[in-house]
């Protein structure tokens, strides 16, 4: 049995972990030697007051500054590596996961999941702006405001309450504006998401909604879309920026009271002006990181729960990679008892019972009423569906235990809707493979008899159709969907209503294009509505109700058809197809 856990178990996320082991050690190191740079301020403004201003001496002022220089250009230095390291560490991500969560995302559009209702690639995107920025920097800046406090206790201890008091007081402003702000970045993320499938669904059905006069109403939609998404972001940011406004002017007035309890001290004669210049500035340091973090601390939760979304999308969608790869299939498709359906959580079986076997060079037609799971059994033998109960074997081998990569050299599907990509032809007839072969290209054109018709295109084969083929007619893209079924000969070929669109020429041509695939030993699969669709093969599949009714001989399964009239008569919206199907071939 093919099961979720034995294909959607690889998470890429761990080997990426322990590749930004080292960058990110990198970056403490550096964070430890930027952190003691900017004691500079202070010890400068202690030595200019205590020793320079008393003993009145230019050398040792000179001698100080140019000191001084030295330190906050070696500073600068240590901060352009640091954000180029943190940049460097967004790209290793994107490299890591970008290819994954892309597969991810393709997977789950047609296996959708309870609680998984995100843009990986958009996530993904939200996870690299934040660690490439200055977020990453300030959390890795703020272990260091102990050791700032302990320094202003060495001074005096009231200056250390002092400001020890002003960090409690901030840290617990951060902790209020984290549990503050979790919610309204999740209703972001939520209100973009829909807004991106709103605009997706609207540019794919471009055509349906200018022609019905659906602009209006649609536009209207994405725009209560658009408002909601704006609201929950103006809330999310005014939230933002009342904590880090707050946070910024405790920290100024912190500075101002330390300042003011130094003065006290140095009228009491306890510390001198040095030190209190010298504890004010180190109190505004220790406190600056936490500024920062709460300035940044938007992007933080966003990307928190972006890794939290990619971690589980992963977890159930990424594929393993196969340690040992199986030869491809070139004799037998064997189904025995399958049950199948788009939800793996709800064990919704849109079509169970399907037991059937095929050798190189037989031809089956699946009929039956609408609704009654052709498709369904179709995408399970390809596998975009899963196997929630029974087996599909090729050769002998669970389907699962292919690599579907390396086995889908050796399929060739056509889905009802015929879904052709932004490139030329042979593009599309390739696969998108890198340097295809054009003579496989050639050879699958001419057995799907549609090189005359690439032919009298402007640019022939190089012919740029434009997105989903928007420049071809649909008979023409279902053309050129064969064409890309039969690329590279193989064994398995899964049609589902590949005649929908087809004139008389075009249903010749595919009984033509599944007779040819037979006689050089593939298996030829077809969903059938219209009669002429399995002209080319020699089973018959029927199914009724999500259920195996009849397998075998075409002829035998008609005649079993013809004589159980029930069996086409509870759906009266698709009985006449199955009628004329069954009086046709019968």
């Amino acid at each position: 049995m093919q099961s979720a856990h034995n294909i959607l178990t690889f998470n890429p996320l761990s080997h990426l972990t322990r590749r930004a082991g080292g960058p990110i050690a990198v970056l403490f190191g550096l964070s430890l030697v930027s952190n003691l740079l900017m004691l500079t301020g202070s010890i400068f403004m202690l030595q200019v007051y205590d020793r320079v201003l008393p003993s009145r001496s230019l050398p040792t002022l000179v001698a100080l500054t140019l000191l001084a220089a030295a330190l906050y250009g070696f500073y600068a230095l240590i901060e352009w590596i640091r954000a180029r390291i943190a940049a460097r560490l967004g790209g290793l991500i994107d490299e890591r996961l970008s290819g994954p969560l892309f597969e991810a995302s393709v997977r789950q559009k047609l296996r959708p999941q309870p609680g998984i209702n995100s843009d990986p690639v958009r996530d993904l995107d939200s996870l690299r702006q934040f660690v490439s920025g200055m977020g990453p920097i300030s959390l890795l800046d703020l272990p260091w405001m102990p050791i700032y406090l302990a320094l202003a206790f060495l001074l005096h201890p009231m200056l250390g309450w002092l400001a020890t008091a002003g960090a409690v007081v901030i840290s617990a402003l951060l902790v209020v504006n984290e549990l503050h702000s979790r919610r309204p970045a999740q209703a972001t993320t939520i209100a973009a998401v829909q807004r991106g499938a709103q605009a997706n669904d609207a540019r794919s059905n471009a055509e349906a909604i200018l022609a019905m006069g659906m602009l209006s109403a649609v536009s209207s939609r994405w725009e209560e879309s658009a408002a909601q998404l704006v609201a929950t972001q103006q809330r999310a940011a005014d939230r933002a920026a009342f904590y880090s406004s707050i946070t910024k002017g405790f920290r100024y007035l912190l500075q101002s009271a330390v300042l003011a309890a130094g003065a006290y001290l140095v009228i009491q004669g306890q510390i001198s002006g040095g030190l209190m210049i010298a504890a004010s500035i180190l109190t505004s340091r220790a406190l600056a990181p936490v500024e920062q973090v709460v300035a940044h601390w938007r992007g933080f939760v966003a990307a928190r729960q972006a890794a939290a979304r990619i971690r589980q999308t992963l977890a159930v969608f990424a594929i393993r990679p196969r340690e040992m790869d199986l030869p491809l299939p070139t004799r037998s498709l064997t189904v025995t008892n399958l049950a199948t359906g788009p939800d793996v959580v709800g064990r919704r079986f849109v079509a169970a019972g399907i037991s059937f076997s095929l050798t190189a060079g037989d031809g089956m037609g699946i009929v039956g009423l609408s609704g009654s799971g052709k498709s369904s059994v179709a995408r399970a033998i390809v596998g975009v569906w899963p196997v929630m109960h029974g087996e599909i074997r090729l050769d002998g081998s669970e389907l699962a235990h292919f690599d579907p990569e390396r086995l889908g050299q050796s399929l060739g599907y056509m889905p009802q809707t015929v879904e052709l990509f932004d490139g030329t032809v042979a593009e599309n007839i390739s696969r998108f493979q890198p340097g295809y072969n054009t003579e496989a290209v050639l050879r699958a054109a001419n057995a799907a008899r549609i090189h005359d018709l690439i032919a009298s295109l402007p640019d022939g084969y190089d012919t740029y159709i434009g997105e989903n083929g928007s420049v071809l007619s649909a008979g023409q893209r279902q053309r050129i969907g064969l064409a890309r079924a039969l690329y590279g000969d193989p064994f398995l070929v899964v049609l589902d209503e590949p005649n929908s669109n087809l004139d008389g020429e075009g249903d010749i041509a595919l009984t033509e294009a599944m007779i040819g695939a037979r006689k050089r030993g593939a298996i030829v699969i077809v969903v059938a509505h219209r009669p002429s669709a399995i002209a080319g093969v020699d089973k018959l599949l029927f199914l009724q109700d999500g259920r195996q009714a009849a397998f075998g001989a075409k002829e035998n399964i008609l005649r079993q058809i013809t004589h159980k009239p029930t069996a086409v008569g509870n759906n009266r919206g698709s009985a006449d197809d199955v009628r004329e199907l069954v009086n046709t071939q019968a």
